[in-house]
């Protein structure tokens, strides 16, 4: 994604004290821009679900909120490791790109079901019969995440690759670049034989009702991988990351109750659990030494 378009394609607001002229409420409140990856299926969704928890973070810092929503996962890590916002809820591969390109640290994990872990994923159509994976894949099509994404398309590629498959070579259709819904959308419509995503976010198009449990079916699980990360600007004063990290693991219980299922809270965290992730990247030639 065009850096340059993060701001103006996101669903950018700024809730708070928005009466008070700009110079005024930089001298009494700072301003926090809050960056979300795309994990609901529309931008208004992710802004409506994560809003509430984020200007419940900011108001126990003493700070306004400005949530922008991106499109796609490499952009989210972008705009946190150029600074066009401060802090940014994504996926671990997306954090790995902002601490690559501009030494963005992490300060809390989100935990699910009350684990700070999770599952990459490959999805086939209800119909499909592969008994082998991924050698009875050969000549199937294959639709993956954004390269943002890291079960959508760094686990998974990483895993193909490890086995000496060239995923574009080895699949009779390949693409890159969809949303995680627009994905497990295809495998049930039959588009596609297979595709990439997440249990997190499968489990949740499921209890919404948008898929069921047999409208396409796991083909493969990745070990587990550390789950969602809160990571903050590198230029970020210390105080102020350890103010939002503590705000985040304190969250009243009250706030907490409205996290999305199955998310149930965060814990601080630091760069060691996504360091398997990072040695995949530079496996794949994708980061710099």
């Amino acid at each position: 994604m065009d850096r340059r378009r993060f701001l103006s394609l996101s669903l950018g607001a700024t809730v708070g004290t928005l009466a008070a002229p700009a110079i005024i409420r930089a001298e009494s409140r700072p301003l926090i821009r809050v960056g979300l990856g795309p994990q609901q299926p529309t931008q208004a969704d992710t802004y409506r679900v994560w809003e509430p928890i984020y200007r419940a973070v900011t108001e126990a810092i003493g700070a306004d909120l400005q949530l922008n929503v991106a499109n796609d996962w490499a952009g989210i890590s972008t705009a946190l490791a150029t600074e066009q916002v401060d802090i940014a809820q994504m996926g671990p591969w997306g954090y790995i790109l902002a601490r690559n390109n501009g030494n963005s640290r992490p300060i809390a994990v989100m935990l699910v079901d009350g684990k700070p872990i999770y599952h990459a994923i490959i999805v086939g159509r209800p119909d499909l019969k592969l008994d082998d994976f991924p050698a009875g894949a050969e000549g199937l099509s294959m639709q993956m995440l954004d390269v943002g994404s890291t079960s959508g398309w760094l686990v998974p590629t990483h895993f193909l690759k490890s086995r000496g498959i060239d995923p574009e070579a080895f699949f009779g259709r390949y693409a890159e670049g969809a949303s995680a819904a627009a994905a497990q959308m295809a495998t049930s419509e039959g588009q596609v034989d297979l595709a990439t995503g997440w249990d997190t976010h499968r489990n949740t198009m499921i209890r919404n009702g948008t898929i069921t449990e047999t409208s396409n079916k796991v083909i493969w699980q990745s070990d587990p991988l550390p789950n969602e990360v809160v990571a903050v600007r590198s230029g970020m004063p210390e105080e102020m990351a350890s103010a939002l990290q503590e705000a985040f693991v304190t969250l009243p219980e009250d706030v907490r109750k409205q996290l999305p299922p199955p998310y149930t809270g965060f814990e601080p965290t630091t760069h060691e659990p996504y360091e398997e992730l990072e040695q995949m990247g530079r496996d794949l030639g994708v980061l710099r030494s």
